[in-house]
């Protein structure tokens, strides 16, 4: 029973295309005949192709097959080494990591005191801006000491208290009486 280039290929499970270039590459003894530009094969021919294309896929699988274990043996050095690098790239992130957190808490530090100072400067200048409201107002002599003493000047003559008294002075005080 003879078939044709497609129901061997169909057959075989190779394209039909495949099958042409096998029989293009067959010696002219075992070329099977031509009826109407189509290749006609019979039962020894069909045999013989196949052996070949069984041959040919053996000798590709043999090659794929050390080809892969080559890149596998290759593969795995290179996945060792890779792993290598980022085993040395992660430690090398943990430690800067440890320093970025200790330059956050002494950033906290610092901070937390820029805070701490600029409250008592805000509690220095509401203690001096509240005499002169009071002053301004007439209201409690609970103020009035400190009032007092901010308005008073180093000479403590009395020509001095018609002069004003400078912001430096009103905020560290008279430092001579002390």
């Amino acid at each position: 029973m003879s078939k044709t280039v497609k129901e061997l290929a169909d057959d075989l499970g190779v394209s039909r295309q495949y099958i042409q270039k096998v029989i293009s590459n067959l010696p002219a003894t075992k070329k099977p005949t031509k009826l109407q530009h189509r290749y006609i094969i019979d039962n020894q021919e069909e045999a013989y192709i196949k052996a070949l294309i069984l041959k040919t896929d053996n000798k590709e699988t043999n090659k794929a097959t050390k080809e892969t274990n080559k890149a596998t043996n290759s593969s795995s050095m290179a996945n060792q080494k890779y792993e290598v690098a980022l085993k040395e790239q992660i430690r090398l992130l943990k430690a800067q990591l440890d320093k970025k957190d200790d330059q956050l808490e002494k950033m906290q530090k610092l901070l937390d005191q820029s805070q701490q100072l600029q409250l008592m400067t805000e509690q220095k200048l509401k203690l001096l801006a509240t005499p002169e409201d009071k002053r301004e107002n007439d209201s409690s002599s609970k103020e009035e000491p400190i009032h007092e003493e901010a308005t008073k000047t180093p000479g403590g003559d009395k020509d001095s208290l018609d002069r004003p008294v400078s912001f430096w002075s009103r905020l560290f005080g008279n430092r001579g009486n002390q």
